[in-house]
């Protein structure tokens, strides 16, 4: 007789979370390694970079380029990336791969991941923004938003969840556990003890 394996109950929820997240990995080193090109994005997200920074966009066959109308900057190159197709695909496969029951109902969670994903997208645009209007700062802010990136999708999964406030993100991730709370002992007066004679 062969013995069936079985994962302990406290370790259930944090295995199937890491299978989860390792599934959609593999996705998303398959697709990145596919190279999309999603050109409707890029053209989407450079007009609207230009639009509100007062440039031009130029879509040639070797890219789509946002650049200066009087030609006084080197045009930046819009490629997959600044769709924010990453950023979206990571925050979705945390989301998604969470196994445990949240603070929150289900209508809330959803409605929060929703505003998660438009503020990824907005944070892309102004991260554009920045780049565009100051073009000569790229080496430097362009390392500093791949940290900032990290922390946002971090930050909105977690508020997705309901799982912003230190002691609830620790108890979720089995690093504290609740404590249960002690029976109270009856405590019988005189007066109880009268009646109950009588």
């Amino acid at each position: 007789m062969t013995k069936k394996f079985k994962i302990p109950k406290k370790y259930r929820n944090k295995v199937r979370f890491t299978v989860r997240l390792m599934a959609f990995a593999l996705v998303f080193f398959f697709l990145a390694n596919m190279a999309p090109n999603f050109y409707l994005m890029k053209r989407l997200t450079a007009q609207i970079v230009a639009d509100f920074t007062g440039e031009t966009v130029i879509d040639d066959m070797s890219g789509i380029y946002i650049t200066r109308k009087n030609n006084t900057a080197i045009p930046l190159m819009i490629v997959t990336d600044c769709t924010a197709w990453k950023e979206i695909f990571v925050f979705l496969s945390l989301f998604l791969a969470w196994p445990k029951k949240t603070p929150l109902s289900g209508k809330k969670k959803k409605i929060r991941a929703i505003e998660s994903l438009i503020v990824l997208i907005l944070y892309n645009l102004i991260r554009l923004f920045i780049l565009v209007i100051f073009p000569g700062s790229f080496d430097y802010f362009h390392p500093t938003f791949k940290y900032l990136t990290i922390v946002i999708i971090l930050y909105l999964w977690l508020w997705s969840i309901g799982l912003t406030k230190k002691n609830k993100l620790a108890y979720a991730l089995g690093l504290k556990e609740r404590k249960k709370p002690k029976k109270k002992k009856k405590i019988k007066t005189k007066a109880k003890k009268k009646k109950r004679k009588k």
